[in-house]
């Protein structure tokens, strides 16, 4: 049935290979610790999760195979997102929105090509007014502000449901009044619906960017009860988990099956946010003219260091690891585009699509001028929207600051070209792990020990990369400023 419907709508969007006379609208809806593996997307789940409007976004537009994070942790995706930039280069982790300033971002692009600007959700970008959402390009900004986290997905959303203690974010800007035991997500799909009818309203020739970023699937994990039921009824139709508990040895501890009732019913109700936009579009009939953008900042939470015993949200396997990993299950995310008077309906692409990728994308989309000696490490993707091929490689990766005792990752630089992706760790001493990616996307098999020649090939091209980019050595833990390494030096040994 869906290859069907898939079918009619390519059918339908075929006339409109032509660009379009008009700038589109756009809506980027961007998940929270979403995995590539946490949809109901074809190849994503063995059927737990339900993402019914993502797969009806995928069978309108072009779903991206390949899509991965600019970095697996919340504040460095998100400043790449924003900026096109990779975070190594200049995004040294103490104060993300300082490095900001003199980096034009998405908002303000938009803005200044003449289009109106919301965004709603999780910013986390700053910790002062001045690099806020509406500081940054956005006329309009509910939610955005230093929050990385709500304390609760129901109001109020900064006290602790548990505890009922206020939690260390505070209020979240712009959501300080709601009603009682009101949903986070459903919240700001309301104030993301209510600003677009405006914008509509006020001046329907004027196209409008809004970006919708969401607070959940990130913890804390709570969901709506009737919901949780639906799916906990799920859980014994599932296969048996593996691991004592259902969690296994690998990269830390990590959850070996995709089972949790309640983060599912996040999901769901991220999901059904989605449907809404996307219904409301239709209302107004303006679909064909608006571009959606969907897309996570990194991986799944799946995994945590060996003393750890937090609950975890999901699964990312076959993938290896997860959130804060530079290994597949940290980097891979969902990557659905559609723009029915533009890209074909019910296309994929095994382009690969980076976070970086989205700023250029969208301008050149939009008809406004790329910045290219700013949003340096983006790549327009148009070509492969169109329907074409495009190579774009090598691609770099840089986690100076890891969590080895939260989500059990290391200090890594990655450097993929091809079908080789080669791994550097540096503690407790500098080492090299190769893999092809083409044979074995799940990174089961280390194959540097047989071929020297290509890791000593890409060690040189990766440590001069780093050292161009200005990237920020690295630490033993996040916490420890003692224990550290440079991105260079340190020769393979054979």
């Amino acid at each position: 049935m869906r290859l069907f419907i898939g079918l009619l709508f390519a059918v339908a969007s075929f006339s409109f290979a032509a660009e379009p006379d008009r700038q589109p609208n756009v809506i980027v809806f961007l998940v929270d610790d979403m995995g590539v593996m946490d949809t109901s997307l074809p190849g994503a789940d063995e059927g737990f999760y339900e993402t019914p409007h993502l797969e009806e976004l995928a069978v309108r537009g072009m779903t991206f195979r390949n899509g991965y994070c600019a970095h697996p942790r919340c504040v460095e995706s998100r400043f790449s997102i924003q900026t096109g930039r990779a975070p190594y280069r200049e995004l040294h982790f103490a104060a993300a929105g300082e490095v900001m300033v003199g980096l034009p971002t998405i908002g303000e692009a938009f803005r200044d090509g003449g289009y109106a600007t919301g965004f709603f959700g999780k910013w986390h970008l700053g910790k002062k007014a001045e690099e806020y959402p509406d500081a940054r390009g956005y006329e309009t900004n509910i939610g955005g502000c230093h929050a990385g986290a709500v304390a609760s997905q129901f109001f109020p959303y900064h006290i602790n449901a548990k505890t009922g203690k206020v939690g260390k974010e505070g209020p979240i800007l712009g959501l300080e009044k709601g009603a009682d035991g009101e949903n986070v997500t459903d919240r700001l799909t309301l104030e993301a619906e209510t600003w677009i009818r405006q914008q509509i309203e006020a001046d329907a020739e004027r196209p409008f960017l809004a970006f919708v970023s969401h607070f959940a699937v990130h913890t804390p994990i709570e969901g709506k009860p009737d919901e949780i039921d639906y799916f906990q009824g799920k859980v014994g139709d599932l296969p048996a988990a593996e691991g004592e508990g259902g969690y296994i040895e690998a990269d830390g501890s990590c959850k070996s099956r995709r089972d949790h009732p309640t983060y599912a019913s996040m999901v769901k109700t991220t999901d059904d946010s989605l449907g809404r936009l996307m219904a409301l579009l239709d209302e107004l009939k303006i679909s064909d003219d608006t571009i959606i953008l969907f897309t996570s900042d990194h991986g799944g939470l799946s995994n945590r260091g060996p003393d750890s015993r937090r609950e975890l949200a999901t699964s990312n396997l076959p993938y290896r690891a997860g959130k804060g990993h530079l290994y597949e299950g940290g980097l891979r995310v969902p990557f659905v585009v559609s723009y029915p008077a533009r890209v074909a309906a019910g296309s994929t692409t095994d382009t690969v699509a980076i976070g970086t990728d989205i700023f250029p994308t969208l301008l050149e989309l939009a008809g406004l001028p790329l910045q290219n000696k700013r949003h340096i490490d983006g790549v327009s993707l148009v070509a492969a929207l169109d329907g074409g091929e495009q190579e774009r490689e090598p691609f770099y990766w840089h986690h100076p600051l890891p969590r080895p005792t939260q989500t059990g990752d290391k200090a890594v630089s990655i450097r993929r070209k091809g079908k080789w992706k080669l791994v550097k760790s540096y503690f407790p001493e500098v080492d090299y792990e190769l893999y092809d990616l083409h044979a074995d996307p799940y990174e089961r098999t280390d194959l540097a020990a047989e071929k020297g020649a290509v890791v000593d090939r890409m060690v040189g091209a990766l440590q001069q990369h780093l050292v161009e980019a200005g990237a920020k050595d690295v630490r033993r833990d996040w916490k420890d400023k003692t224990v550290t390494a440079p991105v260079a030096g340190a020769k393979r040994t054979q």
